[in-house]
């Protein structure tokens, strides 16, 4: 089965929700959070509007990157998977955080809400850097699945009807455990394995 692009790109934003909580905090305006907390009633008089800077942006990139997770785990959880196959050997691996990461770094070099340039071309680098995961099967390679008890998995298996030993990586919740047979359904270049 491939993945559609609008399923790996909600996969993919979803990712980054944690980048959209640094850039929410960063956005706060720290004065109308010291006013509200010396007089609370003005703060809620203005409807808490004055707490961000750029409150459009900020709310706008926590409320993307919370609903594309939830999504992401929701479709992950609605997967049938009627396949069975036997599991030969199984090793966890890490997921790949250097991809992750970059980004991360980036909201700390003086990415802003308020300079829609660089706002702009922090998401051309979003988007390529999508681009680049869709197109190389690394779209499932997310850190923040770990989250919803997702572990990435390198295994050894056979179909039920075959003795042909093959090689694939796995995204399952279960321990996987060698010499078991598990249901699976592949998804681009990862299978999702239940028991």
């Amino acid at each position: 089965m491939q993945l559609r692009k609008t399923s790996a790109f909600a996969l993919y934003l979803g990712s980054y929700l944690p980048l959209s909580l640094i850039l929410f905090v960063q956005d706060l305006n720290l004065d109308a959070l010291k006013v509200g907390v010396e007089n609370p009633l003005e703060l809620l008089k203005s409807g808490f509007q004055s707490l961000l800077l750029h409150p459009v942006w900020s709310l706008t990139a926590v409320g993307v990157g919370a609903a594309c997770l939830l999504a992401t785990n929701w479709l992950l959880n609605a997967v049938k998977t009627p396949h069975r196959i036997r599991i030969i050997e199984a090793k966890h691996v890490p997921a790949d955080l250097i991809n992750y990461t970059i980004p991360y770094i980036v909201s700390f070099m003086g990415l802003d809400f308020g300079f829609n340039s660089k706002i702009i071309g922090f998401f051309v680098f979003l988007f390529w850097m999508f681009w680049i995961s869709y197109r190389s099967g690394q779209i499932f390679m997310n850190p923040i699945l770990v989250v919803f008890g997702w572990r990435l998995y390198e295994i050894k298996y056979s179909h039920m009807q075959s003795e042909d030993q093959l090689i694939g990586r796995v995204l399952s919740k279960v321990e996987i455990e060698p010499r078991s047979i598990y249901f699976q359904c592949r998804i681009q270049d990862v299978m999702i394995i239940r028991s």
